[in-house]
């Protein structure tokens, strides 16, 4: 069980898009049987259910579901069949069978990036053929190793013009979810990748990016993270939304330097100290449930 980035990755890492090789999509865990099971024992309320509408220009927000009343064995017919796609959050946590291959993953990414991550997310994500992941980004910085099937992945530059302030703003605090407005120009500016099993990316945080599976069921490895430089920008991101609805003023991520984004890093912390709120939740509402007898396995509520 090996995960490895290039040898220079060190001076690359968090400004450039980076491949690895592994060869994790062969354990057993990962089989069809595997993944039945690991689903059985994820807390159900807990994962992450999605569809999506056609691929377009403009923002078309993914659609929420559940699969409170299937098995594990009926979830994976379902994602076979239809237009399903699955997300298990902290699997690293959740599930005990994933925790050394998260230690292997982050740790291979700390070697390769010469210093410490923070606040480790490994997702088990589980999709459907065909399956298009619209135009979002993350938060985190973020690595997607390729275990099953194929998928090919367009990344944009972490820019203004590809993704408003305002909207990350929004997406850290939990106003929005991770979707953008998208324009097919976009794509003249876009780096194409085509996963496939045994291959892994990592790319520069809040880069823009979108998802096609090929024919084929997919299975794949998520892993976010945070350095000490990740956590500072989202953290000025977190105090530009406050002073940009308080104060009225209009901050891009791009214009600041450093050191005044590390004092509003600072600031953030005290803004969440005054303004303590509840562990937030999806802003999105679920309307569907997976259904074996539907068509695309999709029933609305």
């Amino acid at each position: 069980m090996t995960v490895t980035w290039p040898q220079n990755a060190k001076l690359r890492f968090g400004k450039h898009i980076l491949e690895a090789t592994h060869d994790l999509g062969s354990l057993p865990v990962f089989s069809d049987d595997g993944l039945a099971a690991l689903l059985d024992a994820y807390p159900r309320e807990s994962l992450g259910v999605w569809t999506f509408g056609t691929h377009g220009e403009g923002e078309a927000p993914a659609i929420r579901g559940r699969a409170d009343d299937l098995s594990g064995a009926e979830i994976m017919d379902a994602v076979r069949r239809g237009q399903i796609w699955l997300n298990l959050r902290e699997a690293n946590l959740k599930l005990p069978k994933l925790q050394p291959i998260a230690s292997e993953i982050f740790g291979s990414l700390e070697a390769a990036a010469f210093r410490k991550l923070r606040k480790q997310d490994m997702g088990l994500l589980i999709s459907s053929p065909h399956v298009h992941v619209h135009y979002h980004l993350d938060i985190p910085l973020v690595a997607l190793l390729q275990l099953r099937g194929e998928k090919r992945i367009w990344l944009y530059p972490a820019e203004e013009s590809f993704a408003p302030s305002s909207m990350i703003e929004d997406m850290v605090h939990m106003r929005k979810e991770e979707g953008l407005h998208f324009e097919a120009q976009f794509d003249e500016h876009a780096a194409v990748v085509d996963l496939k099993p045994g291959m892994g990316l990592t790319w520069p945080q809040m880069a823009p990016h979108r998802v096609q599976n090929a024919d084929c069921v997919n299975v794949s490895l998520s892993c976010e993270y945070m350095t000490v430089g990740a956590l500072i920008e989202a953290n000025a991101i977190y105090t530009d939304r406050f002073t940009r609805t308080h104060f009225r003023q209009s901050p891009e991520r791009a214009a600041t330097p450093l050191p005044v984004k590390a004092g509003k890093a600072a600031l953030a912390r005290a803004i969440k100290a005054v303004h303590r709120t509840a562990r937030p939740t999806s802003p999105t509402a679920i309307t569907f449930e997976v259904d074996p007898l539907q068509q695309n396995c999709i029933r609305l509520l």
